[in-house]
Formats: C-alpha cells, structure tokens, sequence
C-alpha cells in the first residue's frame, strides 16, 4: 500500500488521491467507506493484473480473519461507486473462485521526481523523429532549465490537487449525500436512564434501515462502542461507514433534553448538532424529530411514502412508548427473568394505548423467545406469541418483525413448515436489511432439509450484520448439523473470541466436541454454560447425554434427577430427558419421554431428524414413525 499512497492515478472520470484517501468524479468527492477505498487502491495499483482473494485479504484486512463476504460487500461497494456495468463499461472483472481484475485504463502519475511528467513530446508512428542534440550539446544550463521547468510544472500540479482537496473539504457538508451510517450507543445521564439511552438508540437504527439507499451498520456491531472511549471518526472507519451519529440523553423531573451529533467520518466534522428538548410525554415526537433531521443531515432523497413513515411515530402516547423502550431493552437481555419484565413492560405499553402495534409485536418476540429456550411449555408460550402477532399485523400489516414471529410460531409449535416459510420469506420481503428475518430464516431451511439455502440465508444475515453474536453461532450451527464438525469447532471458537461468556456458542461447542468424542471438553463447555444460566434443563440435559454416552452412569442419572426436581416447580423439557435416557443407551424410556415431547409440541423435535444424538435409535421403527407424525418436507 505504501507505493499507491505516493501517486496519484486517474481512469475514465475519475481521478484517485490516496494519500488524501480522495476519489473524484468530474471534480466532485466520491463517498467510500475505509475498506472499500484501500480495496480499490489495491485494484489500481495493480492494474491489468489477477488480484487473488488472499491477495487481497493480507492487503486491505491484514492479520485479521474475516469472512469472504466482507469481501463481497466491499467489491460490491466499489462498484456502485464507480457505475461500473453502466452503458456496459465495464472496470473491474470476476475471476470465478480466483479473486478480481481492475480492466479500465489507468495512468498513474507519482507525486514526486522528475518522471512525474515527460518535457518532450514522444515519437509516433505518424511523426518522424524530432532531432535530438548529441548527448555532449545538453550543457548543465540546459540540464537546469529542464529540471527547473519540470519542477515548475509539478508544483502547478500539485498546487491544483491541493487547492481541489481543500475546496472539497470547505464545501458545505449539505451538498454530500452519506450512503452508510452507525448510531453509537446513546449515553445517559445516569443509570435509571439506560433503557431509555439504548431504546433511542435501536430505534434510530430501526427508523434509518427503513430508508432506501442507506447502509446502516447493525445495532450489534456498534454495541462495543459503549464500552470503548473512541472518537467518532476512528468508530466510523472500523465500521467502515461514511457518517456517525452519537447522542446524549438527560431526563430531570419530567423534562427530556436529548443532544444528536452526526459526523462526517472522512472529514472528521460535525454535520450537524441538535438539542432536542420537552416534556417526557413528547417522547415519540422527539424520536420522530430526530429520524427526519437525521435524514435531512445524511442528505438522502425521501420517497413520499418514506417520508410519510418518517413522520408517524409509533404512538402518541409518551408513557407507552416509554413503557416500549423498557420491554425491548429487557428483551435485549434474554434471560428468562428479564423476558418476563420485558413481557409486563410490553403489556403496559398496550393497555396505554391499545393501537400500539410494534409494542404487541414485542409482546410475540418475548413470548416466541421464553418458548424456543424452554423457559414456558411450548403450549403457554407459542399461543400467546401468535395472537399477539396477530394483533400486531391487524394494525399494521408492513410489520416485518411480526411476520417473523408468526413463521416462528409456524415452524417451532405448529409444525405447519409451507405456512411458516411463507411468513419468513414475507418479513424479508417487507425488511430485507433486517438480519433476524434471514437468520429464522435459515433456521427453517436447515431444519427443512435444504442446507445450501439454508447456508445461503444465513450467509445473507452475516452481511447484514457481521459482529451478531447470534448470527454467528448460527453459522456454527449451521455446520454442526450438517455434520462439518471441524468448521463448527473454528466457528464457534471466533464467537467465544469476540465474547467469551456467550452461553449459546458454548452450549454448540460442547454438543460438536461431544460428536468428535472430546466428551471431557463437551463436559467443559456444557459447565460454563451452567455457570452463565442457573438450572437451565437444556444444558442439564446436555451434561446427561455426554456423562451416558462416556460411560458417566452416575453422572448421567444424577442429570436425571436433576431434572425431576426442577420440573416440581417449573416446565421442564421432555425432549432433554429422552435424551439423557438415549445416553445412558435406555431406549424404552428415551421413546416414552420422546412420545410425551411430541403432546408437549416440544419445539426440539423439528431437530428431530438432523439432530445425531439419535443415531443410535434412528433403525427402530418407533422412531422412524415418531419422524414420519413430523410431516417434514421432502428435502
């Protein structure tokens, strides 16, 4: 990267200044994000030439592992930057499973020395030769006249290239439409204020994903900044975006005073700065406020109908959507205690105001969520999910999260695999930025018995949001039920690098190293999940298999009685005893438990057929008609 930074290069309309990290078109700036301009210098340096994949990923991403779609975007960027395909102009060209060639002309000029431009013209086939003085003529005068007026000339063009990059940083920000943006996490006054820091927060996220031509780095991947004291400048280039917004949230007695910046990451300037202030009853009118000045700021052309959405809040009533703003960030924590908070707080919110759609849709993300981890019996937790995404759609059918919860519902209780991939695809399609309608998504495909596309969905959710916690595990998932053990393993192991204490990518971890016979570690990890999730039957029933499986007879029925315990006071799973019974090789009981699983509407047994726990028993009939009362789709 060092030479490019010493040059200047220039093809079509295009004129590239890397040590200014400066693209123009026709004289005017050309927005990209830190990766995508260092990906392109790459390209143009090394014009007319094959630039592999790996090539790349030691250049832009050096000592770092990232996943090849970092890479797709990245191109994907640069292309829409450069028009290239419009009028069949093509600039850079695909090598299938290679890498990518940057094929437009380009003239590269170095921004210092004497071979920065030629003082005489050179020969053409159409001209004869000039005639040229013998090599004693060129007295040291003449020598000095050539350098001198070389240098004269340089310095005009280097003048010209200085006074265009500060013309371009004096022009009025207003003229410079941003195409990427991340909201860092909202910051309180105090810590009674969290929730309504980080619900601000995800909401501006939300509001801005809905505008068209607006990359918005994922709430995930901008929730370790909360933590890290860094400008908002080095924020934007790590999350390769053109413009960051931060703000600050302040609440005595009833007043609100809420502080919004947006800063241009390239030039390292404010964009804008707005103090907005009221009552806490104009809580969702400032939200509004804020998205439409928001918008205005990054400069983005609005459709009607976008700027119809922009201007209606959620609610009218402050209370209720303050009510809002404390059931999502309960929600966020997913613990079984909090999801039930998070499940009042919802419940306030809409006997506020009964017209509250995104808050009933709140109430389904929770109730979906208490029975996928087992804390409800699936008959408490999945009904309530669906009528309250029911309710949800009635009052507003564009709702994508609601859409999702009901294939959820569809997929994990009511077995009904067309009805739950018709609302799946149906939330992707009304939300295609969001990444959880491509993660469920894929979690349907796989369960359907269609891994490629599967594979692909969830590829599809990384993109949109990289740093996911969730989204990543999945992938780990992913390849443990496709039986690539080994992928799994390195998988999961970058998610517990990003965050050692993620109890999820734990708990897969331990189920791959039992597959491989590493039952020790399995044991392990099984062990930290425990230490994260008290008296959680999942992970009780984890342990089980293994201790059965390993020859831990004790251990295993000791699981068992675990499990009858908890179960006094609490539901616990009939799926994780039949497993616990499977690995202590007791299959007459692992088949009654497995019977009392299928009246529960266990949502495991959509696993039923993938899940290797039961390769020991997939020969009995028993279970081969247990299978067939799934109605599984034909892969």
């Amino acid at each position: 990267m060092r030479a490019v930074q010493n040059q200047t290069f220039a093809f079509g309309d295009f004129v590239m200044v890397p040590k200014e990290r400066l693209l123009l078109r026709n004289g005017e700036p050309i927005a990209l994000t830190a990766k995508a301009f260092d990906l392109l210098s790459v390209l143009v340096q090394r014009a007319g030439h094959l630039v592999t994949k790996e090539e790349l990923f030691e250049e832009v991403w050096p000592g770092t592992f990232v996943q090849e779609t970092n890479l797709t975007v990245n191109i994907s960027a640069v292309r829409k930057a450069l028009e290239d395909g419009r009028d069949d102009n093509r600039i850079i060209q695909t090598v299938p499973g290679r890498g990518y060639r940057f094929i437009a002309p380009v003239r590269a000029r170095e921004a210092l020395g004497d071979a920065l431009l030629r003082t005489e013209p050179e020969p053409t086939e159409d001209a004869a030769p000039a005639s040229q003085p013998a090599p004693r003529e060129l007295g040291a005068r003449h020598r000095s006249a050539v350098r001198f007026l070389t240098w004269a000339v340089f310095a005009t063009v280097a003048c010209v290239v200085v006074v265009a990059v500060a013309l371009w940083r004096a022009q009025p920000v207003v003229n410079v439409a941003f195409a990427s943006v991340a909201v860092l996490p909202f910051l309180s006054d105090s810590a009674a204020n969290n929730y309504l820091a980080e619900g601000l927060s995800e909401a501006t996220v939300n509001g801005l994903v809905q505008l068209q031509g607006l990359r918005v780095a994922p709430r995930t991947s901008a929730l370790p900044y909360k933590e890290r004291s860094v400008s908002p400048k080095q924020a934007g280039r790590e999350l390769e975006v053109a413009a960051v917004v931060t703000a600050n949230v302040a609440q005595q007695d009833r007043s609100l005073r809420i502080q919004v910046d947006l800063v241009d990451v390239a030039r390292d300037a404010q964009i804008s700065g707005i103090v907005y202030q009221g009552a806490a009853s104009e809580l969702p009118h400032l939200q509004r406020r804020i998205l439409e000045d928001l918008a205005k700021a990054l400069n983005l052309p609005l459709s009607e109908q976008q700027q119809r959405r922009l201007a209606q809040p959620l609610t009218d009533s402050g209370e209720a959507y303050r009510a809002y703003l404390q059931g999502r960030f309960e929600w966020s924590q997913r613990s079984e205690a909090a999801l039930k908070r998070a499940i009042d707080r919802f419940g306030e919110a809409v006997a506020i105001d009964s017209k509250f759609a995104a808050a009933y849709s709140g109430l389904a993300d929770a109730y979906s969520a208490l029975g996928y981890l087992s804390y409800l019996a699936p008959a408490e937790a999945f009904p309530e999910a669906r009528r309250h995404a029911t309710s949800a759609l009635a009052l507003d059918p564009s709702l994508a999260n609601a859409h999702a919860s009901l294939g959820f519902v569809k997929l994990y209780f009511d077995w009904d695999w067309s009805g739950a991939e018709t609302d799946f695809q149906r939330a992707i399609a009304l939300d295609p930025k969001q990444p959880s309608a491509h993660q469920w998504y894929s979690i349907y495909l796989l369960a359907a018995g269609r891994p490629s596309e599967a594979f692909r969905a969830i590829q599809a959710a990384q993109e949109r949001d990289p740093l996911s916690l969730a989204v990543n595990t999945d992938l780990g998932f992913h390849s443990y039920y496709t039986g690539r053990y080994d992928e799994a393993i390195k998988q999961l192991k970058l998610v517990l690098e990003m965050n050692p204490d993620f109890s999820l990518a734990h708990l897969w971890l331990g189920r791959t190293y039992q597959e491989i016979g590493r039952f020790a570690d399995a044991l392990t990890e099984f062990a930290r999940v425990e230490e994260r999730i008290r008296d959680w039957p999942v992970a009780i029933a984890a342990r089980g298999f293994v201790a059965g499986a390993s020859g831990g007879g004790a251990q295993a029925r000791a699981a068992l009685a675990e499990l009858q315990e908890l179960s006094v006071n609490r539901f616990v799973t009939s799926y994780g005893v039949a497993l616990v019974h499977a690995g202590l090789g007791d299959n007459d009981a692992a088949y009654a438990a497995l019977e009392k699983a299928f009246k529960e509407r266990s949502n495991w047994l959509v696993w039923l057929r993938l899940d290797p726990r039961w390769n020991a028993m997939r020969a009995d009939g028993r279970f081969v008609a247990l299978v067939s009362r799934m109605r599984f789709p034909a892969p």
